[in-house]
Parts: structure tokens; sequence; C-alpha cells
């Protein structure tokens, strides 16, 4: 059974990234350690202690994640975040 509606369906748009190349960068490593440790968003979101929305944000690059939030996540990833000095 299927459910007319006399609206079509809104199209999936994607994610909005960030604009910052060191936030982005860090969402880049986020989800490729997740890819390769073969977990899904939600997954990784309920072992850290986040939301999905949080996983999402950081590995978009968006700025609004705390850093509590995102060292978090590194950590359930066995990652690490350190400092280094601009070039």
């Amino acid at each position: 059974m299927s459910i007319k509606t006399h609206f079509p369906a809104a199209p999936r748009g994607h994610a909005q990234r960030g604009t910052d190349a060191d936030v982005l960068a860090l969402g880049d490593a986020v989800r490729a350690a997740r890819s390769e440790a073969g977990m899904t968003q939600a997954e990784l979101a309920l072992v850290c202690g986040v939301s999905r929305d949080t996983v999402i944000s950081l590995e978009n690059g968006r700025s609004g994640v705390s850093l509590g939030s995102a060292l978090s996540i590194l950590r359930g990833l066995g990652l690490t975040l350190l400092p280094a000095a601009r070039t």
C-alpha cells in the first residue's frame, strides 16, 4: 500500500560543509577513520556519547561542534588532536 500526496517529494540536498580548511581536514580525517573502522555515524555517536547530528556536523567541517564533543569522537576512533605551529 502506498500513500499518495499532492506534493512531490522534496529533493534531498547535500549536507552543508564548512569553509575553514582546518576544520574540513579534521572532518575528513574523522570520516576516513570511521569508514575504516566499519562504523556508521549512528554507531560512532552511540559509542562516543554524542548525537548523530554532532558526528555529521564534524564530518562536514561545520564549526559549531564543541571541543569536548570533537575530542570524544576522536577518542572513540583512537585518534588524537595535536597542536602544531602554523607555517
